[in-house]
């Protein structure tokens, strides 16, 4: 190891002190998440109160009735299949959602499935919500690393903190991810050993393994072990850079540009490459990782990350204001059932203390009353005997009497210790708002009302719920990040198909899907679907009493419902049951096909055979057509002559006018001639008549 400058020792005390301050900020939280582990989990009593009662000489006893409740709700959560749903951005043009633009979604949401899914995490969504019930908060991390020890390629992980409390973040962090803070940072516990292995002998030269009074000590001894805390230290730094705005839209960094540019000349590409249209400075954040010791920086490496990969959830937290400051207060599921629990104890131990000093006598008897032939009587009181005693102190001389033997009659136990201890039970329920249990005490209470009951303990838990939605949300934000950095070459990767079948996908290959899109053209969202089992239980009821009632909807659910029926199914062999009812779907459409094939052809073999019958008519139908055509001529014969009739009357009444107008013309001739023959008379006549002279 080299010896630090000066500006190496600052930054080493800075990252120490950062280290520090953070994670005092939060002990009252890591000291609650610890208390509140080791009380459900462990005992619900402290070594004080051991001390105290076995000082009272009660009985060290307690009676756990909080780690049911979160048991219940975790074996709950286990069978929870949570919805990873990836789509395109708001604003995304129309043009980019091309169909390779919504295989590569498809592709993307198969990839989230397999590493969300039990066998790749080690049952990490079962583990942080334990983390948030029991504790209050969680941390999960994001890496890459590679397939294994000979492969060149690296995959995208995600594991839950091996320690949630050596996890330290931003205090100025607001978004409940923590992700919009300055840094983060995870401390590992290594030997003494490992270390000067893997860095040398220099770095623990210097260091005290002692307790210091502060609280926190970056080296410790545990029992005859040499422990060195190693911290992994992610910072955001802001640099300027210059981005540019290309022609196909995107803004990029101008050494990304220039990259592409190399690339798509050594590629050979003939399409024209995007042009710069615009070019502006920019502070763009970058991640730095730093790793230290207590002595030294161990290593410093500017990273690619665009997130910090640390991931912090909350359950049901709230931000209180003490003196000014404001401080987040995470609380777990119990945090306000501890009282009582301690009732519980508390009566459950009086009770025991009751029983262990119950008197086991049973007489009170004078020892010159017992006859010394009859002592075994009154110690062995199980064995039938008569009890015999003297009633006086000498039998000659009887004026001294004896006291006869009493019976013991036993104090009991108050009866305010058995009530308490009993009443305990509901009052935790009311206090946890998990009511399934009293509505079981109820002997006249029907199915569907004790179901709908015992589905509030999971509405109580809601807040938790939420907590770990938020948390899986940025860790898939994170992978849509990473991806198109860490997939670069061809390869293959693991999907989970949607019925839970495992697969493999090729990418960056020609005809596949190439894994270089925008991450911010897309969105990732997680939702939790209604797979609970008393939810279950409801939604099959449901189908069972809508199909009783409506035959449509029983043969439409029978038809198309099938996969969302098994979804709401809790049996042994579901999902091979589901893959077989994919094929059997597979199967009654392919006979429905064929069927309606077959009706196909049946229809024109009939139209065939139909056609053939008319083609060639039997006897009877010849002379059924003979006497329609005989029928079809007779009318047509008897239309014929109707239209001669009515022609011959419409020629002879045509007759009858002309022969009217030709006699009434002659008439008006003979008697225009005759006036015409009186004038010429007249005009005669008047040519001989002389006119008289005056």
């Amino acid at each position: 190891m080299k010896a630090m400058d000066n500006k190496a020792v600052e930054k080493l005390a800075y990252l120490k002190k950062t280290v520090e301050d953070a994670k005092q900020y939060s002990q009252e939280n890591i000291d609650r998440y610890e208390r509140f582990m080791r009380f459900v989990f462990k005992s619900s009593l402290d070594n004080n109160e051991m001390a105290t009662l076995s000082d009272r000489g009660m009985p060290t006893i307690e009676f756990n009735i909080l780690e049911a409740y979160i048991s219940r709700l975790r074996g709950e959560f286990s069978r929870q299949q949570p919805s990873v749903s990836v789509r395109s951005a708001d604003g995304v043009p129309i043009s980019r959602i091309t169909p390779n633009f919504i295989e590569t979604l498809d592709v993307i949401e198969a990839h989230f499935r397999y590493i969300l899914s039990e066998n790749n995490t080690d049952m990490l969504e079962y583990n942080i919500y334990s983390d948030l019930l029991a504790g209050g908060f969680s941390s999960a991390c994001v890496y890459n690393d590679y397939v294994n020890s000979m492969s060149f390629e690296q995959n995208i992980f995600v594991e839950r903190s091996f320690d949630p409390t050596l996890c330290v973040f931003d205090p100025l962090a607001r978004k409940s991810h923590r992700g919009d803070g300055r840094f983060c940072a995870e401390l590992y516990p290594m030997t003494k050993k490992e270390v000067e292995e893997r860095y040398g002998d220099e770095v623990t030269r210097n260091m005290q393994f002692t307790k210091s009074l502060s609280g926190f000590d970056w080296s410790f001894k545990n029992g005859e072990e040499s422990i060195v805390l190693v911290c992994e230290f992610h910072e955001k730094q802001k640099k300027s850079k210059n981005i540019v705005l290309l022609t196909n839209g995107h803004s990029i960094l101008e050494e990304e540009y220039n990259k592409l540019i190399n690339d798509w000349k050594e590629t050979g590409i003939v399409e024209q490459p995007p042009v710069v249209i615009r070019r502006r400075k920019s502070v763009v954040e970058t991640i730095v990782r730093y790793r230290f010791c207590q002595s030294c920086i161990l290593e410093e490496v500017d990273t690619d990350l665009e997130h910090l990969p640390l991931v912090y959830g909350e359950g049901n937290s709230v931000t209180l204001k003490d003196g000014g400051a404001y401080t987040q207060m995470t609380r777990p599921y119990v945090y306000h059932a501890i009282g009582i629990q301690k009732l519980k104890n508390l009566a459950g131990q009086s009770l025991g203390n009751e029983l262990e000093n119950t008197v086991q006598h049973k007489f009170v008897v004078a020892i010159e009353s017992i006859p010394a032939d009859y002592q075994n009587a009154y110690q062995n009181v199980q064995k039938a005997d008569t009890l015999i005693y003297n009633h006086f102190l000498d039998t000659n001389n009887p004026t001294v009497t004896l006291p006869a033997p009493r019976e013991i009659v036993r104090t009991p136990i108050p009866p305010q210790i058995s009530e308490t201890f009993r009443m305990s039970d509901e009052m935790t329920q009311a206090i946890l708002g998990s009511y399934d249990g009293a509505a079981g005490q109820n002997n006249g209470i029907s199915g569907v009302a004790f179901l709908r009951s015992g589905m509030q303990s999971n509405v109580a838990a809601t807040p938790f719920m939420v907590g770990y939605t938020k948390m899986l949300n940025r860790i898939f934000e994170i992978i849509l990040h990473r991806i198109p950095k860490i997939y670069r070459t061809p390869r293959s990767i693991p999907v989970l198909l949607p019925g839970g079948k495992r697969d493999y996908v090729e990418i960056n290959k020609p005809g596949s899907v190439y894994m270089n899109y925008d991450p911010k053209d897309l969105q990732v969202k997680v939702e939790l679907g209604v797979n609970f089992a008393l939810q279950k239980e409801m939604a099959m009821q449901t189908i069972v009493s809508l199909s009783q009632s409506m035959p449509s909807f029983s043969e439409f659910f029978g038809q198309k419902g099938l996969q969302t029926l098994l979804d709401n199914l809790d049996i042994r062999g579901i999902d091979s049951l589901k893959e077989k009812a994919l094929e059997f779907e597979r199967e009654q459409s392919q006979m429905q096909q064929t069927q309606m094939q077959m009706q196909a052809q049946q229809q024109d073999l009939l139209m065939k055979q139909t056609q053939k019958e008319l083609q060639s008519p039997t006897q009877e139908q010849l002379a059924l057509m003979a006497i329609q055509e005989k029928a079809r001529n007779d009318a047509a014969n008897t239309a014929i002559k109707e239209r001669e009739a009515e022609t011959k009357f419409l020629d002879l009444m045509n007759k009858i006018r002309n022969s009217d107008i030709e006699m009434e013309v002659k008439k008006a001739e003979i008697d225009a001639e005759n006036t015409r023959s009186s004038i010429d008379a007249l005009i005669e006549v008047s040519k001989h008549i002389k006119t008289p002279t005056l």
